[in-house]
């Protein structure tokens, strides 16, 4: 009995304390969400860090596109290319691919998606700042031969934030 209590008890605790990571990882995952409830325009910007010849052989101009495009597609208020603004107060969906050769034909590569918002401080609310309210991201490997798997994972991962923005405003 006291050799099935000394196992019993520490995967109990285990159990417990995994369970509650996840009621608080899910509680993050919603107030992520809800923090979209309610935007009416969001600009778009793709920000590419790679490798030379990565940028030879990838059209990150054709990624930005494909971007807006999906937006498009799915009904979200992203607002005209031609309509950026620098004000703080407009919230804005940053994509930020990273790629480095690793040698051997070898590219690791990172994607993220951020959406920023114009938020105050419950310490200060008289400090308007920008903050990161959603995001998601990934990292991967690809070949050379197979460097366009960097443009659809960051389409595939777009797709995460259609899903949560139209969770709650459509």
């Amino acid at each position: 009995m006291a050799a099935t209590q000394r196992i019993l008890i520490p995967i109990l605790l285990c159990l417990w304390g995994l369970s509650a990571t996840a009621v608080r990882a899910q509680s993050e995952i919603e107030r992520e969400r809800a923090s979209l409830r309610g935007v009416d325009s969001f600009y778009l910007s793709l920000n590419t860090v790679a490798a030379a010849s990565v940028q030879d052989s990838l059209d990150f101009e054709q990624l930005h596109r494909g971007l807006r495009t999906r937006l498009q597609q799915a009904g979200l208020p992203v607002s005209p290319e031609g309509q950026v603004t620098a004000d703080d107060r407009v919230p804005y969906l940053h994509v930020h691919v990273n790629t480095v050769h690793a040698g051997r034909g070898l590219y690791p590569f990172g994607v993220e998606i951020r959406f920023f918002q114009a938020v105050r401080l419950v310490r200060d609310p008289s400090t308007p700042t920008v903050a990161v309210t959603w995001s998601t991201s990934i990292v991967g490997i690809a070949s050379y031969d197979q460097l366009g798997l960097i443009s659809e994972t960051a389409l595939n991962l777009l797709e995460d934030f259609i899903k949560d923005f139209q969770r709650v405003n459509l």
